[in-house]
């Protein structure tokens, strides 16, 4: 009753809001008053500086959608109301206005756009000029976000940002888990408009359609966010209301994905074969009897009847889903309002056959700005977003390790027939779990709220001097229901028909989940932005900040009897399990920060935060954290500017701060006690009693976790900012990382010593941004690389202790960069007989002479004792974590054409090999076609034929393997280095008369591609490597998650 009374609000709340967008929407729009005087027919011309005429140039009525393009003259005609005011721009131009006031020739000269340093940044709760920027800070813009096209906002970002690293770990529908990072510091936090939001993803389900530029905080100038800002901060500014009339926007895209790459499963022929050399060297097979005879196997090549091969990936995957995404918003205003209200849907089905899997999204925003006063501006944003996943039960790592180790020789269906599914091999049919009719089904509901409002005052009493207050609520509510229904799979025989095999008897389950966050969160602003006489520029802002977080969590599962009833909480049987995990939290902030330019020359900027958490003793609760910053911007200096005239800009910068986290459990402070989870201890007359025990002592020394981050950096510009070039040197110390101390406790104790702030690492790296821009005649081009590196070393590990050099040398921690893998040193395979006889000895005291064959991995004996152990380990190979980040951006404009090229890769890193795809026959199932290509001999059925080599063992079972054949070594772990040509956008805009006179101000028909080509080691990349390494329900490299998706798609872009 709980449960659904709580949907009930929440499903209220979010279509209140959503009736208020609207209805605010509804009265704006009837507020902007447009009258309508005579027209007045304008023409004219449009030149650059040396007085050419520039062709495609775009003229519009300020305030309208009404426009036209010059001709190849530059020459253009145009009626305007009377009175109003017309914009000219043209790429890689200032725009310029100029008012009609009754003329009808209008001449306008414009001039080349120097660049982009008088951009207004968003930065830490307040803005500012590109130009006095003193910190490493990085701004992405709507139109550079949307030239890819996917379905995650990160995916967006990834190649473009500088220092923003982002990999994808799945491309399943609705699982939004790329990994993002700043820097590789860790997981940022994530401010839209102003308030801090849940996470990435919330993030990565924005519509990027909403989003007017996203700006990256790299450095110190994080540290005004408090909270977790030692890893960076990710701010989104939403569009808000222009004035004008109302200006529509309409997108629709559709198109395909299909995964980059799956590796290949062995056919039933080549299975066959293996298993049949695994047979003849198994263990204590001493007279190498084959499994099947020369005759059985030839017929598994011939792949007559009975002996057909089964591709289980083709029989549970298609070769492509589709998607389809719809935008449509309006934007206007009047003198005292601005609205922008945006909508989004999004469909996108997975590659199950069985159609049960798939994503739904529907995205809202309302941003609405009024005037109330010539003084006081009120300002109501409302983003609501309902979601939906659906899959089979048994989820798809299951489906996809069914796909994977299932035999080739049996089929998914009992004697043929697809309503009888096979129980086959290891009981994991994958056919029969991606049907959500047998196995049940796993769904997902989301509906998520994020509002705030505010009141800015400006004082009319002093120039520069304004108060603002805010209050947000956000909501997010999530439900799952999880149904794991009893099924039957069969088997086939002649005389009894088709049997049933029951699975999940008694088992069969069904649960729901709920989780309800809700935030709050208090803002009150002092800001002073004011410029005295011509050189001093002073911006100071005082801010007070409040927030709560409340959430409530709680999950039941009941269990089907002998039968399964239907889909229906209390139509299950009586045994069942339950939970809850609610959370209460808060934390109060205190900011200030101030920004002094001097004569745009000297910059300075200096901020503070002091921060109250809950989770630590009153002593050490409050924390204070400063940041300082500072740059010179050398080019406008006279002896400079009058003397080096290719010189744009030139500034250096540096900036130091201190960040604080909160880690470690909360409430240590506060003595506790825990409930043994051991049995019950029966005193006399039957009475039972648990025993209750003190985890830790009462723990008040624990406090933040501090973050101190230095930063270097350059800004360069060249022939009026045409070649532009920023970059950064960095450096993070992370300290007091909480940890126990390693000292030995008496058994009689009964609990641990408590966490202290004692481990550290460092990160350094650096970056670099390269950005180039020109116009040649009707042609624009700008080309864009951005370039990544960075590393960790763990400063200080507590608790090490080593027995002698070798093992201080070996396992060691503290002081070393992370990354690093120890392996043997491969050294190839053993040729022959005499080869293993004389080589040093591994797997074991004769391991060379019983277990090994000509083929086998062999290693160097790194320290020379002839026997290869633990101790010829070094660290020679890296992890599955990139050093290297790096991007390419192409634009190219051409009249009406537009093309973008995004070339993205990352380096330094890794990808192991493990499980299906690192052991031959493991879980004894089916093996990756690759392994086919392995040593045998000439005729397998006569030992004495010569060996023909391959580029893997012998095909055996794992007990029968030499064990140190899946060791760590260079053959399991690839260098997964990669170039990827992640986007391309090709688009034309109609702007002829035709299309003008249907009321359609532009028109734009675009094709994109995602995931295109991948340069990459040949042994890598069907596994793709820019997946991550821990993917959902991953617990190794290159698994069973679902694949990445290579997308195409066409579009149309719609203003009117």
């Amino acid at each position: 009753m709980r449960k659904a009374v709580q949907q009930s609000i929440v499903r209220k709340t979010l279509w209140l809001f959503a009736f208020l967008a609207v209805v605010g929407m509804s009265s704006i729009a009837a507020m902007a008053q447009s009258a309508s005087p005579n027209d007045l027919k304008v023409s004219g011309t449009v030149t650059d500086e040396t007085g050419s005429g520039l062709p495609g140039a775009t003229i519009v009525v300020k305030g309208t959608t009404t426009g036209t393009t010059t001709d190849i003259d530059g020459k253009y005609s145009l009626q305007v109301p009377e009175g109003s005011t017309i914009t000219v721009s043209f790429i890689g131009y200032k725009t310029e206005e100029m008012a009609v006031n009754g003329r009808s020739v209008i001449d306008l000269s414009l001039t080349e756009d120097l660049g982009d340093l008088e951009e207004v940044v968003v930065v830490g709760y307040s803005t500012q000029n590109k130009a006095s920027l003193t910190s490493a800070v990085s701004v992405i813009g709507n139109e550079n976000i949307q030239t890819t096209n996917h379905t995650s906002l990160a995916q967006k970002l990834q190649g473009k940002v500088a220092g923003l690293n982002i990999r994808q770990a799945s491309g399943q529908p609705g699982v939004f888990d790329n990994d993002i990072n700043i820097r590789g510091f860790g997981n940022p936090i994530y401010v839209i408009d102003g308030i801090r939001r849940e996470g990435k993803g919330e993030f990565q389900q924005l519509n990027a359609n909403d989003i007017e530029s996203i700006t990256v905080l790299k450095d110190a100038s994080a540290a005004i966010y408090g909270l977790g800002a030692a890893n960076g901060v990710i701010l989104v500014t939403t569009k808000k209301g222009t004035k004008g009339a109302p200006k529509f926007k309409f997108d629709m895209n559709f198109g395909a994905l299909t995964p980059t790459n799956v590796p290949d499963m062995a056919n039933a022929a080549q299975y066959m074969e293996m298993t049949n050399y695994a047979t003849i060297y198994e263990r204590g097979n001493n007279d190498r009897t084959p499994l099947i005879s020369q005759e059985e196997l030839a017929k598994w090549q011939e792949g007559g009847p009975g002996y057909e091969s089964t591709n289980w990936y083709d029989e549970v995957m298609k070769d492509r889903a589709d998607f389809q995404q719809y935008n449509l918003s309006v934007t206007g205003g009047g003198d005292k309002v601005g609205y922008y209200v945006g909508f989004e849907h999004l469909r996108e089905n997975g590659l199950l056959k069985s159609e049960d899997m798939g994503y739904k999204r529907y995205n809202l925003r309302s941003n609405i700005t009024t005037q109330l006063t010539d003084n006081l501006e009120a300002q109501l944003l409302l983003g609501v977003r309902h979601s939906t996943k659906t899959q089979p039960g048994t989820g798809f790592f299951n489906i996809f390790k069914g796909s994977r180790v299932s035999l080739p020789t049996e089929g998914p269906y009992a004697n043929g027939n697809p309503e009888y599914p096979a129980v086959i091999y290891l009981d994991q049919n994958p056919v029969a779990l991606a049907e959500r009719d047998i196995t049940g089904y796993a769904e997902e509901e989301t509906q998520s709220l994020q509002s705030s409002f505010s009141l800015e005052y400006k004082a009319p009493f002093l120039e520069g001097l304004s108060f603002k207050g805010v209050a947000s609520y956000d909501l997010n509510n999530y439900e799952a229901k999880n149904l794991a229904k009893p099924y039957f799979l069969y088997t086939y025989d002649s005389a009894a028909g088709y049997v049933k095999n029951k699975y999940r008897d008694g088992s069969g389950n069904i649960q729901h989940r709920n989780r309800l966050n809700q935030y709050l969160t208090f803002q009150g602003y002092i800001n002073f932005d004011r410029k005295f006489g011509t050189k001093h520029d002073v911006n100071a802002v005082l801010v007070y900040e409040q927030n709560q977080h409340n959430r409530e969590e709680y999950w039941i599962r009941r269990y089907y009897g002998d039968f399964y009833t239907k889909d229906v909480l209390e139509f299950a049987g009586l045994r069942m399990e339950s939970g809850s995990n609610p959370w209460n939290g808060a934390d109060v902030s205190y900011i200030g920060r101030v920004n002094y330019s001097y004569a745009n020359k000297y910059l300075l900027e200096a901020a503070a935060r002091y921060m109250g958490e809950f989770r630590y003793a009153p002593s050490n609760r409050w924390g204070l954290f400063p940041m300082m910053s500072l740059g010179w911007r050398i080019s406008e200096e006279s002896f400079i500017r009058d003397n080096v005239a290719m010189l744009s800009n030139l500034k250096i910068r540096g900036s130091f701060g201190t960040v604080g986290g909160p880690e470690g459990l909360p409430f240590q402070y506060v003595e506790g006690y825990s409930v043994n989870s051991g049995g019950p201890y029966e005193f006399e007359d039957g009475v039972q009693l648990f025993g209750i025990s003190a985890p830790a002592p009462a723990n008040a020394k624990l406090s933040w976790q501090t973050a101190e981050t230095i930063n270097a950096g350059i800004d360069v510009g060249l022939w009026d900012n045409k070649l532009t070039l920023s970059a950064d040197v960095f450096q993070r110390h992370l300290k007091g990382i909480p940890a126990r101390k390693n000292i030995s406790l008496p058994d009689t104790y009964g609990g641990e010593l408590p966490e202290e702030n004692l481990n550290s690492n460092l990160t350094r790296g650096w970056e670099m941004i390269v950005g180039y821009k020109c116009n040649i005649g009707e042609l624009s081009y700008n080309v864009s690389a951005n370039y990544t590196f960075n590393r960790t070393k763990a400063v200080h590990r507590e608790g090490e202790t080593f027995t002698n050099s070798y093992s201080k040398w070996r396992n060691q921690r503290a002081d070393r960069w992370q990354g690093i893998v120890w392996a043997y040193d491969y050294a190839g395979q053993f040729q022959n007989e005499d080869e293993l006889r004389n080589s040093a000895m591994q797997n074991g005291s004769d391991g060379n002479i019983t277990r090994a064959l000509p083929g086998d991995f062999r290693y160097n004996d790194v320290n020379g004792d002839g026997i290869i152990n633990g101790d010829d380990l070094s660290p020679i190979l890296s992890d599955g974590t990139p050093r290297h980040q790096y991007g390419l951006n192409l634009d190219l404009f051409y009249k009406g054409f537009d093309f973008n090229m995004l070339l993205q890769g990352q380096a330094g890193h890794t990808l192991r090999f493990r499980e299906v795809y690192g052991q031959i026959f493991a879980f004894r199932g089916n093996t990756p076609a690759y392994f086919y290509d392995s040593w045998r001999k000439e005729d397998p059925y006569n030992q004495d034929s010569e060996w023909i080599a391959g580029e893997w063992p012998v095909p055996r079972n794992i007990d029968s393997m030499p064990g140190m054949t899946y060791s760590e070594h260079s053959m399991w772990r690839r260098n997964a280095t990669y170039l990827r040509l992640k986007s391309v956008q090709l688009g034309y805009t109609f702007n002829t008369e035709l299309i003008k006179k249907t009321g359609i101000a532009s028109m734009r028909l675009y094709t994109t591609g995602f995931n295109l080509i991948t340069l990459t080691d040949p042994w890598v990349k069907p596994h793709d490597p820019e997946r991550t390494n821990n993917g959902p329900g991953l617990s190794y490299d290159a698994g069973f998650g679902y694949p990445l998706a290579k997308t195409y798609t066409v579009g149309l872009n719609i203003t009117f």
